[in-house]
């Protein structure tokens, strides 16, 4: 499987800036031991918010050991054991958004705090920090691949904060589903499925409530990827975006079996799943001579037509220990075979 991770180091080492923007020294002092009140007074409110507007500007900074501590000092008070109260989070949430509002502009060329900022806002996890996830995360409003990246991520990270109400958990999911299909960098999208497989994560859930959301979660995956296959197929020559789907494809093939998910939606999701990859499969046989020699793309190719066809198979009861891989057919160039798999399926799908 291509390596997803390697990417987000590469360019999170790769976000540096020659400039930097001179701040006020941040507050020493420490408020782990007065976040989880319920009520402030003046004085306390004053240190918090004093705090959080301190440390946020603090992520204006290229120096990376700076960064590292003021991400850091944001942190804290909101890791699990300081059990911040949903009032004190509010207030934290509107000294962050003033403090890292110089990174969230869109002349910013301090990338690194800028996506320092998005990995803050990730834990807070508040309707107002979703907000600015999402709209980060989409292509139409942002146009730095890092930032839609580590915002992506973010909203993943956010829905198991635990802080979000369902309706907004929903919501941002849908909208980040609409986000997929025109996301042009793969390792965004890849991201952005991550996000959406994340709602399974959602902590304080009864089990109703959980089965639900996980079935909604693997719906909007099924339906993303059909319209991502859709779209591909309409490009002209080979599309770098199959890349997402060789590392998307196996995590919705472990959904597709996993007994905590809701039997009805995992069987529903591969049955509406046999069409587009069937139609991804046949692409990749047209495009087989375009790739052989990208070592990438060819590589991509195959292992996401392998998953397709394990998924496939599955649905059709066609799977069999002595059966061939189409991943095998594709590394011995025997596209034939693959086509006549793919007929079979039809054929099949029709009985």
């Amino acid at each position: 499987m291509f390596n997803k991770r390697n990417v987000l180091l590469f360019l999170t080492l790769t976000t540096y800036c020659t400039a930097s923007t001179s701040v006020s020294a941040p507050p020493r002092y420490r408020i782990d031991t007065i976040v989880s009140k319920n009520t402030l007074s003046e004085d306390e409110n004053k240190r918090i918010s004093q705090y959080a507007v301190g440390w946020a500007g603090a992520l204006d900074t290229t120096d990376t050991t700076e960064l590292f501590a003021a991400r850091q000092r944001l942190i804290g008070p909101l890791e699990a054991d300081a059990e911040m109260s949903p009032y004190v989070r509010s207030i934290y949430c509107s000294g962050v958004m003033e403090g890292i509002e110089p990174l969230l502009d869109p002349d910013n060329t301090n990338e690194m705090g800028l996506v320092n900022a998005l990995q803050v806002l990730s834990v807070i996890g508040t309707e107002r920090t979703s907000r600015v996830l999402l709209n980060t995360a989409d292509s139409e409003d942002e146009k730095r691949d890092s930032a839609r990246l580590w915002a992506s991520i973010g909203l993943g990270k956010s829905f198991t904060v635990g802080v979000l109400p369902l309706r907004r958990v929903r919501s941002d999911a849908n909208l980040l589903s609409n986000c997929i299909i025109r996301e042009p960098s793969w390792f965004v999208i890849a991201e952005q499925f991550s996000a959406l497989a994340a709602m399974q994560q959602t902590p304080n859930l009864d089990t109703p409530e959980r089965e639900k959301l996980g079935a909604e979660s693997l719906t909007l995956q099924t339906s993303s990827v059909t319209s991502l296959i859709n779209s591909i197929r309409k490009t002209d020559g080979t599309d770098e975006r199959i890349l997402a789907l060789s590392v998307v494809l196996p995590s919705i093939r472990i959904q597709l079996i996993d007994p905590d998910l809701d039997i009805t939606a995992r069987d529903v999701s591969q049955r509406a799943l046999v069409s587009p990859l069937s139609d991804l499969v046949t692409l990749a046989v047209g495009q087989a001579e375009l790739v052989k020699d990208n070592e990438m793309l060819f590589k991509a190719y195959g292992e996401t037509i392998n998953m397709a066809g394990l998924i496939v198979d599955r649905e059709l009861a066609l799977a069999g220990d002595d059966r061939v891989s189409l991943g095998a057919y594709w590394n011995d160039g025997n596209t034939l075979a693959i086509s006549n798999r793919v007929a079979q399926w039809k054929k099949n799908s029709k009985n």
